[in-house]
């Protein structure tokens, strides 16, 4: 597989800082037009323009309309770019699918702090991703169990690891270039499920002890680790804390109730000014009282936007003018 051409480019205003990478790529029959987007710096969303192969002059008249159509956004060129896998099997289905969490109150996050049952590790702020290295090349899966590509340092840090001890997956969050590892599915080419997860997540530790791009999570056992270890994360505005049964074997998808794996995040709240009801949908403008700055007065009151939020199924739409109260992440 060969990129022909490939183009990167970035948008900053505001609160949006994105990227899109656009490129060429020659395969079997032809060649594809495939792109990767999102936030900068965090894990991106790939995808294809060109469900088939088609000739050079097809994909870049495919290609070029892709680059027009964002730059007439505001899309800008620029150098960075991070190197990733190629994009011809993105969006596939895999076998994977997710074990995930059941937020627990702060009440329950200190009876589990004290119970030796249950270990503790950060909740990293990313994006869900699994790794998978098999017969020579690696590929990463997403929250819907989609393929999706790697990260080049990542899928060659990991290929090594399956040249020398087999087939190995490993399940956690992507931030940026870096896979930080909270459990271990496959490893020597054997499904692992049934063993312990602190069993899982300790061999974890010791496969991955040479990496850089891939780390495994450390983990709190103790009452006294996972003291500290919820302190340090609060005070470092961290978004919070999962709770893990040490002997839980893994268990896809999401339980109805509790589970084997639970989080704490951390989270404040702040009484708000209902700006607009936006039509159509069940969400809501805010804003908070500015003292500084009467351009944006609301009924003779100053006030600065915040942002959109949804409102919940079970809660009825406020009107414009009404005071919520918000809860949103502490970091």
């Amino acid at each position: 597989m060969n990129a022909i051409v490939r183009t990167s480019l970035y948008y900053s205003e505001g609160s949006s800082d994105k990227e899109y990478h656009a490129e060429i790529v020659e395969v079997a029959g032809g060649n594809v037009v495939n792109f990767r987007y999102g936030r900068r710096g965090a894990a991106l969303t790939a995808g294809t323009k060109t469900s088939a192969p088609v000739d050079f002059a097809q994909a870049k008249k495919i290609y070029g309309k892709l680059v027009k159509e964002k730059t007439s956004k505001g899309y800008t060129p620029d150098v960075s770019d991070a190197a990733y896998q190629g994009t011809d099997n993105a969006g596939l289905k895999t076998d994977f699918t997710p074990q995930l969490l059941n937020p627990i109150t702060e009440e329950d996050a200190m009876r589990l702090i004290e119970d030796d049952a249950w270990a503790a590790q950060e909740k990293m702020d990313g994006e869900r991703r699994a790794a998978h290295a098999d017969a020579g090349s690696a590929t990463g899966m997403n929250r819907k169990g989609l393929s999706v590509p790697l990260p080049q340092a990542i899928a060659d840090e990991l290929q090594p690891i399956e040249a020398v001890s087999g087939t190995i997956r490993v399940d956690g969050e992507i931030i940026g270039e870096i896979l930080h590892i909270f459990d271990l599915h496959v490893y020597r080419g054997e499904h692992i499920h049934s063993l312990p997860w602190l069993s899982r997540m300790l061999l974890a530790g010791e496969v991955l002890a040479g990496c850089r791009q891939i780390k495994a999570v450390p983990v709190a056992v103790t009452t006294e680790e996972k003291r500290s270890l919820w302190n340090k994360v609060k005070t470092a505005h961290g978004e919070g804390v999962v709770f893990k049964l040490l002997d839980g074997k893994v268990k896809e998808g999401r339980p109805n109730t509790g589970g084997d794996w639970l989080k704490f995040k951390f989270t404040e709240s702040a009484s708000c000014f209902v700006m607009e009801v936006n039509s159509g949908k069940c969400s809501v403008r805010i804003g908070l009282l500015d003292s500084s700055d009467r351009s944006n007065a609301v009924e003779g009151r100053m006030m600065i936007l915040v942002g959109n939020v949804t409102i919940p199924p079970n809660h009825a739409v406020p009107a414009a003018g009404d005071i919520v109260e918000v809860e949103y992440l502490y970091a």
